[in-house]
């Protein structure tokens, strides 16, 4: 693997050991006393297939969770070993591939059934979408109706920039709701809560009184996260930062403005992963032992790395693993 030379975290020891001739596992433990801004790890094409694209760590997670969705109590079931399986989708953004003109449509949803198939013959604890469902907002009622209806496990969406636009207008989150019901939503899984946001809100909008409900209903999520001592798993289109939680603002990050206290609030209220879209490049990086975690899609990879999904799982020990699945 490759990574940075000035990404990697102060107090963290990092190992790589080969579990078959194919396959290697990147291992990470990190100190207890570990207060970096963060680190960035990029996987090159040479290491992605040298090396396989396992990644496992030694973080110990508190037990915890509950939710309360909007619009009521929403429930998904667990396995009874506790071991929770997540199916990590990068962004569908059907339309967006490159393919002969008026083809990639086409070719990156068909791509996007394999990852629904793929999905259903392994049977996880639930499918989170991080975003962009379409490249053109307005195609988002063509086939998101009926693959929904295809998926054997619960499925948990978030919006992206091509879905709200990027400053959120009204008409693209009505439209967005019309089809997947929410545009933010918090579940129960096991012994976890899964937040799954809408980061658009963290930009200009036309919807500010929109933008007003998600941050006090955002705000009162963490905190009752926090006073039951739960662990949250949290989705978002957009990571917070790409290398470091000081960098300047970019189409990939977080404004810098509130990003401190939006990450402080984050960490306070027991999140203990990130689960982010948008970069369409295979990053791994954390913020004070907070693994933020983007995969790769199935409609275009800037990073020329092979179409696919990620499948997390959290073992009740704290192991846990990131793991390819191509189609």
């Amino acid at each position: 693997m490759r990574f940075p030379t000035d990404a990697a975290p102060a107090g963290a020891d990092w190992t790589a050991r080969q579990r078959s001739s194919s396959l290697r596992i990147l291992r990470q433990t990190v100190s207890d006393n570990f207060q970096g801004m963060g680190w960035t790890m990029y996987i090159s094409r040479r290491d992605f297939f040298l090396g396989g694209a396992a990644f496992v760590a030694a973080n110990a997670l508190p037990a915890g969770a509950i939710a309360q969705g909007v619009g009521g109590r929403n429930t998904i079931a667990a396995p009874a070993d506790g071991t929770i399986r997540i199916a990590h989708c990068g962004d569908p953004q059907f339309g967006f591939g490159k393919a002969p003109e008026g083809k990639a449509y086409d070719q990156d949803l068909e791509r996007f059934v394999r990852v629904i198939d793929a999905i259903n013959r392994e049977r996880p604890t639930l499918a989170f979408i991080a975003g962009d469902m379409t490249h053109k907002a307005e195609d988002v009622t063509r086939d998101w109706p009926r693959l929904l209806k295809m998926f054997k496990v619960p499925v948990v969406v978030t919006p992206g920039n091509h879905d709200m636009g990027n400053s959120l207008r009204r008409s693209r989150l009505e439209r967005f709701r019309e089809v997947f019901g929410y545009d933010y939503a918090s579940f129960k899984f096991g012994r976890w809560r899964f937040i799954s946001g809408n980061t658009q809100y963290w930009y200009k909008t036309e919807a500010e009184d929109e933008q007003r409900k998600y941050e006090e209903w955002l705000a009162a999520e963490f905190a009752g996260a926090r006073a039951a001592g739960e662990p949250v798993m949290l989705g978002g289109h957009v990571a917070p930062f790409i290398a470091n939680a000081r960098e300047p603002d970019s189409k990939e990050n977080h404004p810098r403005a509130g990003r401190a206290e939006r990450l402080k609030m984050y960490l306070d209220g027991g999140t203990r992963f990130y689960l982010s879209g948008h970069t369409h490049r295979l990053i791994l990086r954390g913020y004070k032992g907070m693994p933020i975690l983007n995969p790769e899609t199935t409609c275009l990879n800037f990073d020329g790395l092979p179409f696919g999904f990620r499948m997390l799982t959290v073992h009740p020990d704290g192991n846990w693993g990131w793991d390819f699945r191509r189609v």
